[in-house]
């Protein structure tokens, strides 16, 4: 490895690590107010593309941090990155109003590298969930006054996750995904009366600041079938775990119900350095595909999150179990046709199905998307630009409830050099 190499490797890391960490408050889904907001898909943009289908895939090239045993497929002569980011733009609607609100924010930077010939590292920062919702609500009171309800929250969660996969035999290889959570949430709750002058509004403010460890294991074994094809089979586990939370509480009274146009009355009570906790559930999943090598590959996922579980400062939520099955195939039509750039491309196609883990008047709510990418490599280089679109709805209108109908664009690159081979002298 060449210490100018590094530097501009770090560097890089450097620059874009602020933008990673304030960039996770971007989502716009009224969903996020339960649990700890929206889970990000826990995916590379290639993938992304697949349908989120990636348990029993590894590569050479592509940074599979949602099952740490792919890391072993990382050459022992190279560092692997990746970075990309993600933007969606969504139509909100019920049964009387609709409205469009879009976002962007980073989907991850990762890192991989060899420590021997049979164990790899990785080192990924990555958004595990976001929130940004806006309800309102209003109301005519018994006193013949109008009184609005606005409930608002920001923020969300990252992790910065060490993972290490090692080859056990020629065909299995484990991993163990090491991580430590952290983020700020805050959910701001106001009522107003906008038709009275003599009636005092009123916000509370609660601030969350969250952090704690986290693991995860994964396995994955690889049974040959054919000339360069292979057969992947794979499972990876999460433990429960629990995430410290220290909390602050601000409830205020004020008068003028327009943003800038504000007057302080009096601060009801304030609370700092309240010391409480949430649980993460546990999850498991399960994958297949099969490869033909720089040719075909097919790629199914099962994921259950046992979200039933979940609390967060000593409330449930209301939440249940979340479920997700994901398929993806991907297409090259040849891998060393200097004639056709066309014929170099990496073609993606995926479908994927969430339950999303959130019921209300009996209904339970879904998510259904459908996506296609590209892999477009760059001339006189490894690397390969990444270039995903998904399109999906998720929600319903049924019982005055919120229908989301989205598209997610999303773009990154991934960079592959020979950082650790011996040049010749003569």
């Amino acid at each position: 490895m060449t210490i100018n190499r590094l530097r501009k490797t770090v560097l890089l890391a450097t620059m874009l690590l602020p933008f990673m960490v304030f960039a996770q408050t971007q989502t716009s889904s009224p969903y996020s107010f339960f649990g700890v907001g929206d889970a990000n898909e826990q995916v590379n943009i290639r993938t992304f593309s697949m349908g989120g289908a990636n348990l029993a895939v590894r590569s050479n090239m592509y940074i599979n941090f949602s099952n740490p045993a792919s890391y072993t497929g990382i050459d022992s002569l190279s560092f692997v990155a990746g970075f990309g980011v993600q933007s969606t733009m969504g139509t909100y609607r019920t049964n009387e109003q609709t409205s469009q609100l879009s976002n962007t924010s980073v989907n991850h930077l990762s890192f991989a590298f060899p420590i021997t010939r049979w164990w790899k590292s990785s080192v990924a920062l990555i958004p595990y969930s976001n929130l940004g919702y806006e309800v309102q609500n209003d109301e005519l009171l018994d006193i013949n006054v109008s009184s609005r309800a606005i409930y608002a929250g920001t923020g969300g969660i990252d992790k910065v996750n060490w993972g290490n996969g090692f080859q056990i035999t020629k065909n299995l290889s484990v991993g163990i995904n090491s991580s430590y959570y952290f983020g700020r949430v805050e959910h701001i709750q106001t009522v107003i009366f906008p038709d009275s002058a003599y009636l005092e509004n009123a916000r509370l403010q609660e601030r969350d600041l969250l952090n704690g460890f986290h693991f995860s294991l994964g396995a994955q074994y690889f049974i040959p079938t054919g000339n360069k094809s292979t057969l992947g089979l794979a499972a990876t586990y999460t433990p429960q775990t629990t995430l410290n939370i220290n909390t602050d509480y601000l409830a205020t009274t004020f008068i003028g119900d327009e943003p800038g146009y504000e007057s302080a009355l009096d601060t009801i009570y304030s609370i700092t350095g309240l010391e409480g906790e949430t649980v993460l559930p546990y999850t498991f999943g399960f994958g297949i595909s099969w490869e033909k090598k720089n040719k075909f590959l097919v790629a199914a996922d099962f994921m259950f999150d046992n979200w039933d579980s979940f609390s967060y400062l000593g409330q449930s939520n209301n939440l249940s179990d979340k479920m997700k099955a994901s398929f993806g195939m991907e297409f090259i039509p040849t891998s060393n046709n200097l004639s056709s750039y066309l014929k170099l491309v990496h073609y993606r196609l995926g479908v994927r199905y969430n339950k999303m883990g959130l019921k209300f008047n009996n209904i339970d709510l879904q998510e259904y998307a459908i996506s296609v990418g590209f892999g477009l490599p760059l001339r006189k280089s490894a690397s390969i630009l990444n270039l995903g679109i998904e399109i999906g709805q998720n929600g319903t209108i049924e019982s005055s409830l919120i229908q989301e109908r989205f598209v997610k664009i999303a773009l990154g690159i991934s960079i592959k050099e020979n950082w650790f081979r011996k040049g010749k002298y003569f």
